[in-house]
């Protein structure tokens, strides 16, 4: 998207995090909810199962899945507000990490939905890659966008000088999570999805 939208830049992958399955035998469910595409990649196929999803990448990636997605374009809250408005009245799987924010399933069951949850993965942190480390040292220009939380704290820990970067954050509890990465600026998306962290870093790069 950046490619699409921004100026000549350099990249630097460093991926914070990978993914481990954990071996989970999943219920009988008659719609899923998904809070992250990595859920999706460790669901069942869909077989034209509706699919309550936090954003549009995980709706598109649960329309591959062969599931009929409705996306909340948005954080867990318009999530829990978008089942509430559609109140199904079958049974709701939230397919999810063993870290996941919003306590999807504890609200809608408080509301009344019949959803339980099942954890099919976990998040296994990566070190910087030594591309990283090498080519943080040169750059004068530096943008980290953040997506997360647990990612301003994986990287934190890696001992790679960040700070004077600029933080473009998915949300402000991210940027909060980032001030202590001491970057020069934060910048907040003004949606919380993947489009509107890459207009807003695209506005960055010169």
């Amino acid at each position: 998207m950046l490619r699409d939208e921004a100026g000549l830049f350099e990249a630097i992958i460093s991926p914070a995090f990978g993914f481990e399955e954990i071996p989970a035998k999943k219920p009988h469910f008659d719609a899923a909810v998904f809070t992250s595409r990595a859920g999706v990649s460790y669901a069942p196929e869909g077989k034209g199962r509706v699919a309550y999803c936090v954003g549009d990448a995980t709706a598109q990636m649960a329309q591959n899945a062969g599931y009929v997605p409705l996306s909340a374009n948005g954080t867990s809250e318009e999530l829990v507000a978008l089942i509430l408005r559609e109140r199904p009245t079958g049974s709701l799987l939230h397919i999810r990490g063993e870290k996941s924010l919003g306590s999807v399933t504890e609200k809608l069951i408080e509301r009344g939905i019949n959803c339980s949850d099942v954890i099919v993965y976990r998040k296994v942190r990566n070190a910087p890659t030594v591309e990283m480390v090498t080519s943080v040292g040169r750059a004068s220009h530096l943008i980290i966008p953040l997506f997360s939380a647990e990612t301003v704290s994986i990287l934190g820990g890696w001992g790679v000088p960040l700070d004077g970067c600029i933080v473009v954050a998915i949300s402000d509890m991210v940027a909060n999570s980032a001030l202590g990465l001491k970057p020069a600026k934060v910048v907040v998306s003004e949606s919380p999805d993947m489009r509107g962290m890459a207009a807003a870093t695209a506005r960055l790069i010169a």
